[in-house]
């Protein structure tokens, strides 16, 4: 389990200009001493709802690439039935944590709209709404990976 001053550094790494689906895969990587020059480049495009869309939370799109990056196959033999098994535990209880998977229905506006970044700010949803995102999910997957 993480110490309070490992799950602050996770969120400092976001509020500090990273995105959720970005400070989700560098933490779980540096946790696992996984490092890549491609970390956190191959995170970047699953931010903010699949870039501004309505899509899946980046915190949650980066914790299933986070689980990929774990447990994924190296060769076309290996089994991906754990992995897949560990997503749909990850997404179902960060629906039934939050209600949602999408991110305009957690943040209760579309990141699309034009008032979108005074909206964001408005209702300090980096800290109110997306740390708590990024936090579940870190959480989830160690516990995930400590107990498989």
């Amino acid at each position: 389990m993480k110490t309070n001053d490992e799950k602050l550094k996770a969120l400092e790494l976001f509020s500090n200009g990273y995105l959720c689906s970005e400070a989700v895969l560098m933490d779980i990587a540096k946790t696992h001493n996984i490092n890549s020059p491609l970390i956190p480049n191959i995170a970047t495009a699953f931010g903010r709802g699949l870039a501004n869309g309505d899509s899946v939370c980046g915190a949650l799109s980066g914790g299933i690439l986070a689980l990929s990056m774990m447990q994924g196959r190296q060769n076309a033999q290996e089994s991906f039935e754990l992995l897949y098994k560990n997503i749909a535990g990850l997404k179902e209880s960060f629906g039934k944590e939050f209600g949602a998977h999408e991110c305009s229905v957690l943040l209760g506006f579309s990141l699309n709209d034009t008032d979108a970044k005074e909206k964001f700010m408005e209702q300090n949803c980096k800290t109110c709404k997306c740390s708590n995102y990024i936090s579940f999910t870190i959480n989830h997957i160690n516990e995930m990976i400590k107990s498989n």
